[in-house]
């Protein structure tokens, strides 16, 4: 799920506004506003799939939602005007709500209670692999003729249906209990069980009954911070290094290429540490490598030292296991597995409500007062992200007080 629909229609899709733009003559602004709809259509996909996935046959589910995304994917290439492409991929994403993180977040907290956040951080890491390997196959599929992008939307189509079909029917298996078993456990947790005489239901609220928790306020505050300080920085740093270095973009290239290598080992360690550590511990170090690599950007506008700039691609590409692995772990972590579909894709809107307003706030930061200072006020970000993680943890130790054995 990660590697082939999350790696070959997610990540590469931003390949597709240049050469749509210039087959059918809309401004970049316009096709922009294609990111902010699906981010919105998303959210609402996300909600109503969770609650299929889990009172829903998943598989049927899945093969559904699977050929709905395909389907938009192929009308996508009949498309002549914007608007039909506002209306095609806010369909689109509904669907495709039910193939990237939702499932894969849903599947790993139902099969593991142990090691949760390195299977998380595995299972997400096929996203940026899969984005390394797709990119360049959809890029010679653009660049072949002027509606080259139409093969490449149709080929992207092609491939997750194929795969996502035979997935969903012969792989997906929504949760141990359904298959007579039990999810993964470490023979130190086995042990903790017998001793406290009780199997753990590990489902502590419904949905509705987070709304009034204080916790989960914490929750909003995680999700929709974990966001500005990540992506948007991303999303920003190819235009600030060049506008410093005034070197053409020679330089942003090797800056994102180290990124990307040091992101994808990150992912995977990050999760180990999670697990080990524990999730206050590591967002604390996380938090800390995210004000480094923000300073070693500061210090480049100041100083325009390249080297100094490597400091971003290192110390903040190694804490990006963030955004993808700690959502998913510090809700069920908080919460429980009881609802937890409902309560992930509920969550999950206030992450798309950054992420759709994020890189305008950047932009808005970054106009009135410059790239360096909008780097210093991500550095604060990154500490109330620390806060709103830890307040979230602490009501979640309450809740578990509250509830011993899930509130039945």
């Amino acid at each position: 799920m990660s590697f082939i629909p999350t790696g070959i229609m997610s990540n590469c899709f931003s390949l597709y506004m240049a050469p749509v733009c210039e087959n059918l003559g809309f401004s970049t602004t316009s096709w922009s506003m294609v990111n902010l709809i699906a981010s919105f259509a998303s959210a609402i996909g996300a909600m109503v799939i969770a609650g299929m996935y889990q009172k829903k046959n998943m598989k049927i589910t899945m093969v559904i939602v699977t050929a709905g995304t395909c389907i938009c994917w192929f009308v996508a290439t009949l498309c002549t005007a914007i608007w039909q492409f506002y209306l095609v991929f806010a369909l689109s994403n509904i669907f495709m709500a039910g193939l990237t993180q939702l499932p894969i977040s849903m599947l790993v907290t139902a099969w593991f209670e142990d090691k949760r956040a390195t299977m998380m951080s595995i299972a997400y890491a096929g996203g940026g692999l899969g984005g390394a390997v797709w990119a360049p196959v959809i890029s010679r599929f653009i660049s072949a003729s002027g509606t080259g992008w139409k093969t490449a939307m149709l080929f992207s189509a092609g491939v997750v249906a194929v795969v996502m079909i035979l997935t969903a029917l012969f792989l997906v298996k929504r949760s141990p209990a359904e298959y007579g078993t039990e999810p993964y456990r470490t023979g130190d947790s086995k042990e903790k069980e017998k001793k406290l005489h009780r199997i753990p239901t590990h489902g502590l609220v419904y949905l509705k009954d987070c709304y009034q928790i204080w916790c989960m306020r914490c929750i909003i505050g995680v999700v929709m911070f974990h966001w500005y300080p990540f992506s948007r920085v991303t999303t920003h740093v190819p235009n600030f290094v060049t506008s410093v270095a005034q070197d053409g973009g020679s330089l942003q290239g090797t800056i994102l290429s180290v990124y990307s290598i040091v992101s994808i080992i990150g992912m995977v360690a990050g999760g180990a540490l999670m697990d080990k550590i524990g999730i206050r511990k590591t967002v604390l170090g996380a938090a800390v490598l995210v004000i480094i690599g923000l300073a070693s950007l500061y210090a480049y506008s100041v100083t325009g030292t390249t080297a100094i700039a490597f400091g971003y691609s290192i110390f903040f590409a190694i804490a990006m296991f963030l955004p993808k692995v700690l959502p998913s772990v510090l809700m069920s972590k908080v919460f429980g597995t009881k609802d937890y579909g409902a309560i992930y894709a509920f969550a999950n809107l206030f992450f798309l409500i950054g992420a759709a307003f994020g890189s305008v706030l950047t932009s808005i930061i970054q106009g009135i007062v410059g790239y360096g200072i909008t780097w210093i006020v991500y550095m604060f970000v990154a500490i109330a992200l620390f806060l709103c993680v830890s307040g979230a943890i602490k009501g979640g130790e309450k809740l578990q007080a509250k509830y011993p054995q899930g509130d039945n």
